[in-house]
């Protein structure tokens, strides 16, 4: 008898034991997800506009490198000033083309274009 009464006793304990986890696990809260919410996104930024290359045409009211010296503090990156000519090359951005207008000793800013004349030879010159 005293075998039954061990294995009535280890029944028991199994038996008190789940009740006891259901209780523990009906105790916890339940894990809420909160619902998503969708933020507005910050718009891309635009690609930055690159620099042009830019043409100056000078008056010849001032010399030719203080207008140089004016037109890079205005935003011109300074490529070839040609003395004679009275003409600085260089690159700007867009926006900059007003401010080197209003540079003393300016007379045109108008943007640079590729010119292409061709191989030597060629039917079409």
């Amino acid at each position: 008898m005293a075998k039954k009464s061990k294995a009535k006793t280890a029944r028991t304990k199994t038996a008190k034991a789940k009740p006891a986890k259901a209780r523990a696990a009906r105790a916890k809260p339940a894990k809420v997800k909160a619902p998503k919410v969708k933020t507005a996104k910050p718009k891309k930024a635009q690609a930055k506009i690159a620099a042009q290359p830019m043409v100056v045409t000078l008056t010849g009211n001032r010399p030719i490198h203080e207008v140089a010296g004016d037109l890079t503090a205005a935003g011109l990156s300074v490529d070839q000033v040609l003395t004679s000519t009275g003409i600085v090359t260089g690159s700007a951005h867009p926006e900059a083309v007003e401010r080197l207008r209003k540079v003393r000793g300016v007379g045109d800013v108008s943007p640079d274009h590729p010119v292409d004349i061709g191989p030597p030879g060629s039917q079409i010159s």
